[in-house]
């Protein structure tokens, strides 16, 4: 027979799966935005793609969806990447959900933290910009 408090155990150690087939792209550059969202409706045409212009953004745009892959620039104004994926790690922690898939995508010298995120995970990944269509594509493909 299973107690209460057993029941209630399994309970708190159940994670809430992320919403498959949606996709977050974070980049304060609307150019940057709009080509990888045009790049990606094409390339991943079973994919809901959403759109965020810095780090806050996301956070809350990820809090009400909870996207299963976000494409995150580093360096935005109001909040930076690394900071939005710090935030997102701990929401899903709180809430028990799954952390999604985190693409970075910079034209910058990531920071020593961020690299060993990306080398201890193989759902997070590194791009550096510019970055080729077909790359782009495959690279979140592999992470849906």
């Amino acid at each position: 027979m299973t107690s209460q408090n057993d029941s209630s155990n399994r309970d708190s150690e159940t994670i809430v799966p992320c919403s498959k087939g949606r996709l977050l792209i974070v980049d304060d550059e609307p150019g940057i935005r709009n080509v990888f969202g045009h790049i990606l409706s094409n390339g991943l045409p079973n994919c809901l793609i959403e759109l965020a212009v810095n780090g806050a953004e996301a956070v809350a745009a990820f809090s009400a969806v909870h996207h299963a892959l976000i494409l995150m620039d580093l360096h935005m104004p109001v909040m930076d990447g690394e900071t939005a994926f710090y935030k997102i790690r701990d929401f899903c922690a709180e809430q028990k959900w799954e952390m999604p898939a985190v693409v970075f995508c910079t034209g910058y010298d990531p920071s020593l933290n961020l690299r060993k995120i990306v080398s201890s995970s193989e759902s997070h990944y590194l791009l550096r910009k510019p970055v080729a269509n077909d790359v782009l594509i495959e690279i979140l493909r592999a992470r849906l």
